[in-house]
């Protein structure tokens, strides 16, 4: 883990994760331009909002524009290439850009390939869905899709690590990021073990 790149993540949601944080996309635009006023010019969260991923981008130009936003991964790949666009973000090709942002991503925070999918996904090892299970009164407003409730889920036969289960990514506001990645700096948790599940560290930090 490089933690000085990770506290240069977690300080820019800070900064501006209201406007511009939102878990859908690596690097997306509202679905609906109607309610960028609710977020540019009334202060609601922007992840609470559906988003349709950016096509492309022009390269070297900004990678968020004045309405844009993104995720975790996004904004690690806007700081690392100095917030503007590489050249991999020119052409439509979401496959290629998937792995262009997990790679990019990875390398500048220090993270395994499984330790980023458990970060910016919401299947599987999520460690959303983790802390769902493990600390549901420390994270009382995730949800996952369709269900809700992880209970609700496990009265429908699923376990919290299926890959059928995802979370709802509009409960994962720039708050909750900050505070998620924060604990990983301080190594309270771990994303990913030999197993590929999320792991605590210092369990002890856990209150």
């Amino acid at each position: 883990m490089n933690k000085q790149n990770l506290q240069r993540v977690i300080d820019a949601i800070k900064f501006d994760g209201q406007k511009k944080f939102n878990m859908a996309a690596f690097i997306g635009k509202l679905s609906d331009d109607r309610n960028e006023e609710y977020i540019f010019e009334d202060g609601e969260l922007a992840s609470k909002y559906n988003v349709s991923r950016v096509l492309r981008i022009e390269e070297g130009t900004n990678i968020f524009n004045c309405t844009s936003m993104g995720c975790i991964a996004g904004f690690a790949t806007a700081i690392a290439n100095e917030w503007k666009a590489p050249k991999w973000l020119t052409i439509d090709d979401h496959s290629a850009q998937l792995q262009g942002f997990e790679s990019t991503s990875n390398e500048f925070l220090g993270f395994t390939y499984q330790e980023g999918r458990n970060l910016y996904y919401g299947d599987s090892n999520s460690i959303w869905k983790w802390l769902m299970y493990m600390e549901p009164g420390n994270y009382p407003d995730l949800q996952i899709e369709e269900y809700g409730s992880l209970e609700e889920a496990e009265e429908h036969g699923y376990e919290w690590d299926d890959s059928e289960l995802c979370i709802d990514f509009t409960t994962i506001d720039y708050l909750t990021a900050v505070n998620v990645l924060t604990r990983i700096l301080n190594e309270e948790i771990c994303l990913a073990d030999m197993d590929g599940s999320p792991y605590y560290i210092k369990k002890e930090a856990v209150v």
